[in-house]
């Protein structure tokens, strides 16, 4: 069937696939990248002045409670030792100095909500006084209207 000839041609040729195999493997696990310099200092083509509103920032010391995003909405719950008028002003101070507008306010003894719009996005804040846990709890809507 196979001359002697060819398999001496085929034990050769199968040693030398061997020891490739096990020269690439060796080469391969014992290999060690070289350790990359820390960025310090990282800097973009551009920056970006208008805020990203599904990113909105929580007010300092708050604690996360809840957060729910679907594609068209975000909505975050936080409690702070802020009281609800510092919370409305936080998110004023962010979002008027981002050139949205105003659209509705309202607030009773312990609660306040406002409601801001841009282009086709709104944001809803929402906050309320809690006097049995002395807490102030907040929760922020932002929705892409369509």
């Amino acid at each position: 069937m196979f001359s002697e000839k060819q398999k001496v041609k085929a034990i050769a040729a199968s040693a030398l696939i061997y020891v490739m195999f096990i020269g690439s493997y060796w080469f391969f696990s014992s290999y060690k990248p070289k350790a990359l310099s820390e960025v310090r200092e990282v800097r973009g083509y551009q920056t970006q002045k208008e805020t990203d509103v599904f990113d909105l920032p929580y007010p300092r010391y708050a604690q996360g409670l809840a957060s729910d995003q679907t594609l068209n909405t975000k909505k975050f719950t936080f409690q702070t030792d802020k009281s609800p008028q510092e919370i409305q002003n936080f998110y004023s101070n962010i979002l008027l100095g981002d050139d949205w507008k105003l659209k509705k306010e309202g607030s009773t003894d312990n609660f306040f909500t406002t409601e801001y719009r841009k282009d086709d996005l709104s944001v809803t804040v929402w906050s309320y006084f809690d006097e049995d846990a002395l807490m102030t709890f907040a929760s922020i809507e932002v929705l892409r209207l369509e």
